[in-house]
C-alpha cells in the first residue's frame, strides 16, 4: 500500500507546485504597469552602472 501512496503523492504535490508556479509567472506578467516586472518604454535597469 505504501509504495502506491508515495508515487501519487509525489503527482499531486508536484501539478500542484507546477500550476502554482505557472499562475504566479502569468499573473506577475499582466498585472497593471506599476505591479509589472518589466517595462518597455522606461527601463529599470541600467547595465554598466553601480548603485550604492
Amino acid at each position: 500500500m505504501g509504495s502506491v501512496v508515495a508515487p501519487i503523492v509525489s503527482i499531486v504535490a508536484g501539478a500542484v507546485l507546477g500550476v502554482s508556479t505557472i499562475m504566479g509567472v502569468v499573473s506577475s506578467q499582466t498585472a497593471a504597469p506599476e505591479n509589472s516586472p518589466g517595462n518597455a518604454e522606461s527601463p529599470t535597469l541600467e547595465y554598466g552602472t553601480l548603485t550604492e
